[in-house]
């Protein structure tokens, strides 16, 4: 059975073969294609600003495509992509089509393509985030004035935190377009269920869990391996994630534990090194660098930067509790990531959380935006010790059936095997 997969940006072995210079941000892929592979002809296409006509280059069990698209910037809807992907469905003649993800216009333009060449419904769009719902919660109680201020960068730019959340909603009604028109949608959440099927009440949902990397399949944490009283968070970069909860929370930690720590995957925005540095400051890095500032937060807080699999992978296992204090979620694999290594962890009560963790059992999941009981919550793993391997033990078992590679591999072919027969 021939796969055609349709891809925001490439995984890193398309831009090993094809050479292509473009970010890559689609590595939790990885694990799918190379199991997935073993079992179907896959083909991965993708879209690239570079390129003026269709390429193709073989890697490991997969055939790579290049897809041209006139507009620069991938939140731009191009109205030429359509006729492109319709090429690319004539050259590779797939049983079934996937797109990953409603974030950006060229799904769009995928559905459009597979209703005119009659492949619509052997066509299926997985939702990863809904950027449509998403732009509601965006601003993430940030104050009004924080909202509507400017930093040189953001003025340079034209976009601060309200422009942001503006640019999420132009972005969602491509989206809500999308949803409208395909006939089949791949989600793992009540969350997720519930707003493909508001867009369209017909859609048929096909429930598929994802799988994560390979490095968090092959460790566990330990106690007495981690370092007492520190956090990690895997993201903060924008308002949704939910960075200001979280030194809130921090803040109300350090008087009972002075120690406290905190580790995020962010560049130093508060110690900027050389006037560039500065100038790079946005809105909410501003606001971020001001609370830290009025909590005496400084020596707290340690920014990582940017970190790979293997890295990311340490930060979980060295940390005390994994914090995730974001205002809305799907299905977040860094909460897959900390259960199925078994560290302790406290996430807030958003989108499809609620299908992935148990409170109290398995975590401690709590309201938003009551940044305080962050710190109560981690506060009692603080003091628990050991003893929240009892806890841990258990998340680690429910991600096992979550995240099991062989199941939900399985399962993506049986998706893939029901509507390639609708269409024969």
């Amino acid at each position: 059975m021939k796969v055609l997969w349709i891809c925001n940006v490439p995984i890193p072995e398309a831009k090993e073969v094809m050479g292509d210079e473009t970010q890559v941000r689609v590595s939790w892929l990885v694990g799918i294609s190379e199991a997935l592979r073993k079992k179907v002809d896959l083909y991965i296409a993708y879209t690239s600003f570079e390129r003026t006509e269709i390429a193709a280059g073989k890697g490991n069990q997969v055939t790579f495509i290049a897809v041209p698209r006139n507009k620069k910037a991938v939140n731009q809807f191009d109205e030429q992509l359509e006729e492109q992907m319709i090429k690319v469905y004539e050259m590779v003649q797939p049983d079934a089509i996937h797109v990953f993800g409603t974030e950006f216009p060229h799904t769009l333009s995928v559905i459009n393509a597979s209703r005119k060449s009659g492949r619509n419904a052997s066509t299926v769009v997985s939702i990863q985030g809904l950027v449509s719902i998403y732009a509601g919660h965006y601003t993430a109680n940030i104050p009004e004035w924080v909202q509507h201020f400017y930093t040189v960068r953001d003025l340079i730019r034209h976009c601060n935190i309200r422009g942001a959340a503006k640019e999420f909603a132009a972005r969602g009604k491509y989206e809500i377009e999308a949803l409208k028109k395909a006939e089949h949608v791949i989600g793992r959440t009540d969350w997720d269920e519930a707003c493909a099927k508001m867009f369209n009440p017909d859609v048929a949902y096909h429930f598929n869990n994802e799988i994560l990397r390979d490095s968090f399949y092959e460790n566990e944490w330990q106690y007495e391996s981690c370092e007492k009283y520190r956090i990690f968070m895997s993201q903060g970069g924008v308002p949704y994630k939910g960075f200001h909860y979280m030194i809130e929370a921090l803040a109300v930690l350090k008087r009972q534990y002075p120690m406290v720590s905190l580790y995020i995957t962010e560049r130093d925005f508060v110690n900027p090194r050389g006037i560039k540095e500065k100038l790079r400051l946005n809105s909410y890095q501003y606001y971020l660098k001001k609370l830290i500032n009025r909590y005496g937060l400084q020596e707290n807080i340690h920014f990582l930067g940017t970190l790979d699999e293997k890295q990311m992978c340490e930060q979980y296992l060295k940390a005390n509790v994994f914090v995730l204090p974001s205002a809305i979620e799907n299905s977040p694999n860094s909460l897959g990531e900390a259960m199925m290594l078994g560290t302790p962890t406290v996430v807030s009560d958003v989108g499809g959380v609620k299908n992935m963790i148990d409170h109290e059992k398995e975590g401690y999941v709590y309201q938003h935006d009551a940044s305080y009981m962050i710190a109560y919550y981690a506060g009692r793993f603080f003091e628990m010790g050991a003893e929240a391997k009892k806890i841990t033990d258990q998340a680690r078992r429910h991600a096992s059936q979550i995240f099991d590679i062989e199941k939900n591999i399985g399962d993506l072919v049986a998706i893939y095997e029901k509507i390639s027969r609708i269409d024969r």
